[in-house]
């Protein structure tokens, strides 16, 4: 049954890969690629800042737990089920249409569809949006999508890669729901109140200290 399953996702994979061009071999390079979507997540926050003001600090590092828990399971199953990527299996050498790197040795599950199908769920949740949800749903389908043109995942990954991210932006949006219901109401009431003043400080500073750490990584090793 597996190599049945196996031998459909790899000629499904063929077929979605192999309708390249040099436009949109320019387009899904540029769309994979992590870096790009930076100024995206700094968005993300100011919107969160934005509608939540005093609690949007608990919010916030509930997104990060979400990246955390999507990105290492993600990795985890990988290294269990040691599936080959398409740029590593050798039935598909001269095969497979890789405009950009060949990425890591397994494919499943995709990182990449985990990630921001994680975070296009709970953007949903949180911010109740209808528009902004299908806006970020979309984004995360079109980046899971690159990842098949560019070689580096086949369809089924990319399909538990969005299941999974699913599941544990509800997982972590319940967390952070009981936080609030059985925690937030227990805390000590700041006297005076908020002020907007105080809320566009606390924008002005998430955003200095998102870039900052975005500028770090970015450099790497090389200059620290």
């Amino acid at each position: 049954m597996f190599e049945w399953l196996n031998q459909i996702d790899t000629q499904f994979f063929l077929s979605l890969n192999g309708a390249a061009s040099p436009f949109f071999d320019r387009f899904f390079a540029f769309f994979t690629s992590k870096e790009t979507w930076y100024p995206l997540y700094v968005l993300l926050m100011f919107v969160i800042v934005r509608k939540y003001k005093m609690q949007s600090l608990w919010v916030i590092l509930f997104f990060i737990l979400l990246v955390v828990l999507s990105d290492q399971i993600s990795g985890l199953i990988k290294d269990l089920v040691g599936r080959l990527r398409p740029t590593y299996e050798p039935s598909l050498e001269g095969l497979v249409h890789n405009p950009t790197k060949k990425g890591g040795y397994y494919s499943f599950l995709s990182s990449h569809a985990t990630n921001s199908f994680a975070l296009a769920v709970l953007t949903g949740f949180v911010s109740q949006r209808k528009r902004l949800w299908i806006a970020f749903l979309l984004w995360a389908a079109v980046t899971s999508y690159s990842r098949v043109y560019v070689g580096v995942h086949y369809p089924f990954d990319i399909i538990a890669g969005a299941i999974l991210g699913s599941l544990i932006a509800w997982g972590v949006y319940r967390l952070l729901k009981i936080f609030d219901e059985h925690f937030q109401r227990k805390r000590i009431e700041v006297a005076g109140q908020w002020k907007a003043k105080h809320a566009n400080m606390l924008i002005v500073a998430l955003l200095f200290i998102v870039s900052t750490l975005l500028i770090v990584s970015k450099l790497g090793p090389k200059y620290f």
